[in-house]
């Protein structure tokens, strides 16, 4: 997934998102049981990304749930770095099958060793009284004007580490507020953005919940570092995500716009929180909570 700085084609994005695909293929083992298989993402240079252990993690509890049950809920918890370089074992337990809902713990082990767990939760779709909706943001620009990342990153430099900043995104990822953007951070001391796969996908909703998933790692973690000025490359920063928390309020479209507005809500104690919410066509359709490690 890596390309020339500020060089990003529609050809090398989707050469991108063909290869996320990829590595969401996760494997059933031979035998029927659920466990499965999936690949590394091909460099280490920060160690396993943490959404690509969260999305391979979704997908193998998918796999063993009915299509009629689109997830609502995920828990995380990463135990241990990952390997880049190395595959990755899923065993999923069977929590419960309810009429309504359903629960599934997906772990993931790299040489035996237990380096993440994930509790999901699938709900069949329902209809109700209640409806209430936090609106987008006003003067929320649109995506096509705003820069991409890779032509921020282009401007500032691999403030990530080489690989990571100049590694081609699967999706179309447009910069609202970052530090390395042109406006800076949001007033909120936070990081927005606008993202979508470059093309449209099929219509199984797991895949679309996957790739969510995927991207709601991207970046949350900063949030709490921004208001220091300091970035990953920075030699007395320690950052590392600890548990994460999502909620699929609606279905939603990867290959849609969707907006995603970070901000920190607290930090101490070398642990910091941070907050994302995600819209599309005005409807709040996901939020995710993360809790980092970070050490200046």
């Amino acid at each position: 997934m890596t390309d020339t700085p500020g060089t990003d084609t529609d050809a090398a994005v989707e050469a991108a998102l063909d290869e996320l695909l990829d590595l969401l293929d996760v494997q059933q083992s031979d035998d029927g049981s659920d466990t499965f298989r999936g690949k590394g993402s091909g460099f280490d240079e920060f160690g396993l990304y943490g959404g690509h252990v969260l999305a391979q993690a979704v997908v193998a509890a998918q796999r063993t749930v009915d299509d009629d049950r689109p997830m609502n809920s995920v828990h995380a918890v990463f135990l241990r770095g990952g390997d880049g370089l190395a595959e990755v074992d899923y065993k999923v337990d069977r929590v419960r099958d309810g009429r309504a809902f359903c629960t599934r713990r997906s772990q993931a082990f790299q040489s035996d060793r237990l380096i993440f767990e994930l509790t999901a939760t699938f709900h069949v779709p329902e209809t109700g009284k209640v409806d209430i909706q936090t609106p987008l943001p006003g003067n929320v620009p649109p995506p096509t004007s705003v820069p991409t990342f890779q032509e921020c990153i282009a401007q500032v430099g691999p403030i990530f580490g080489e690989q990571w900043s100049y590694m081609t995104r699967p999706v179309e990822f447009r910069l609202v507020h970052a530090p390395w953007a042109p406006t800076g951070p949001s007033p909120r001391g936070g990081i927005d953005y606008w993202f979508r796969a470059p093309r449209l996908l099929p219509d199984d909703p797991a895949i679309h919940e996957a790739i969510i998933s995927y991207m709601s790692d991207d970046c949350l973690a900063d949030n709490v570092i921004v208001p220091y000025g300091v970035t990953w490359l920075d030699p007395s920063v320690q950052v590392a995500s600890l548990d994460h928390a999502m909620w699929f309020h609606e279905p939603a479209r990867a290959d849609e716009w969707i907006y995603c507005e970070q901000r920190p809500l607290m930090a101490g104690g070398n642990r910091g929180t941070s907050e994302a919410r995600f819209w599309q066509n005005g409807r709040l359709v996901a939020t995710a909570v993360q809790e980092a490690l970070a050490r200046l």
